[in-house]
């Protein structure tokens, strides 16, 4: 059975660029463009790992990860961020994040990221 991967992020050109690339690995994908969309993806895809955008319109990323706590077994979610500033790296890792991208993002290095992500 394929792992899933939900996708958050409001650019769809990243979502295009970074589900294409994880579908060539087998991968299933779910997107969202912000974190009220991904919340409800949450609850019903039930992922295996997010990959997750800082900065999107009606709840930011960190947002998200709050709301998540709330969901059972949201917390349990590898998250992986993408960001466009390169100064998050202490943030993030004090928030559980399993890794960070800073855009614009190389997807063979997010899909190696993934991989180790979910063993």
């Amino acid at each position: 059975m394929a792992k899933k991967i939900l996708i958050v992020d409001d650019d769809r050109l990243s979502i295009t660029l970074i589900r294409f690339a994880l579908k060539e690995q087998m991968y299933d994908v779910a997107t969202a463009e912000d974190g009220l969309q991904a919340l409800d993806a949450v609850k019903t895809f039930k992922p295996d790992l997010i990959v997750l955008d800082v900065q999107m319109p009606k709840m930011s990323g960190f947002e998200f990860m709050y709301e998540l706590k709330n969901i059972p077994g949201g917390s349990a979610i590898p998250i992986i961020m993408l960001t466009a500033n390169d100064n998050m790296q202490d943030i993030f890792f004090a928030e559980g994040v399993k890794g960070y991208f800073v855009k614009p993002i190389d997807p063979s290095k997010l899909e190696a990221k993934i991989r180790s992500c979910l063993g």
